[in-house]
């Protein structure tokens, strides 16, 4: 036997109406008593937390004043060091590289600005990786495999190049270029 109470679709018992309060979203989303996250899914902007003088921002952006103050603070701790002439050279925080007092002087001349104001960071090498012969073909080697001696003997000379290899491109690095003007007119002069 079972005992369920049997409820019929028609039957008053079925469904009843209710009136619900709660917040909704200017997107018509309903958020019941959670004003915050209502606030968040219906707006299109927010003001800095950190900085009620900043400018107010997409809401799923981030406060671009706070992020410039961030990464000039990174700028100003980094160690200095002067410039030796031969390192390549990168604007902090862009892709614009300098690889030759040429390429500097003139970018200076073109954008009517001093080298010395400029916020000049010396470049890492990136070099090549070295490539592990059973990691690449792990997929294809039974569990606990091992490469066939001549393809490990050309694993082991492909890595011997890359070591020797120079650098494939450069990077930002961690160490401001300190330009000094007698840097400037010896390589000039």
């Amino acid at each position: 036997m079972n005992n369920k109470k049997i409820i019929l679709r028609d039957s008053d018992e079925a469904a009843s109406i209710k009136t619900v309060t709660g917040w909704v979203s200017s997107t018509g989303q309903f958020f019941g008593d959670n004003e915050d996250l209502a606030r968040f899914a219906g707006a299109t902007h927010t003001k800095c937390k950190n900085n009620p003088n900043h400018p107010i921002y997409d809401i799923h952006s981030y406060c671009e004043a706070c992020h410039a103050e961030k990464r000039q603070a990174v700028f100003a701790a980094m160690e200095r060091r002067e410039w030796d002439g031969d390192e390549p050279l990168v604007i902090f925080d862009t892709d614009t590289y300098f690889f030759d007092i040429d390429s500097l002087t003139d970018y200076c001349e073109e954008n009517d600005v001093n080298a010395t104001d400029l916020q000049l960071v010396i470049c890492k090498p990136n070099h090549p990786r070295q490539i592990d012969g059973i990691d690449h073909f792990i997929d294809d080697l039974p569990e606990d495999g091992e490469l066939p001696g001549d393809l490990e003997a050309a694993f082991d000379l492909l890595n011997e190049v890359i070591r020797e290899s120079g650098p494939l491109s450069w990077s930002q690095g961690e160490i401001t270029a300190v330009i000094t003007p007698e840097c400037l007119e010896i390589r000039n002069g």
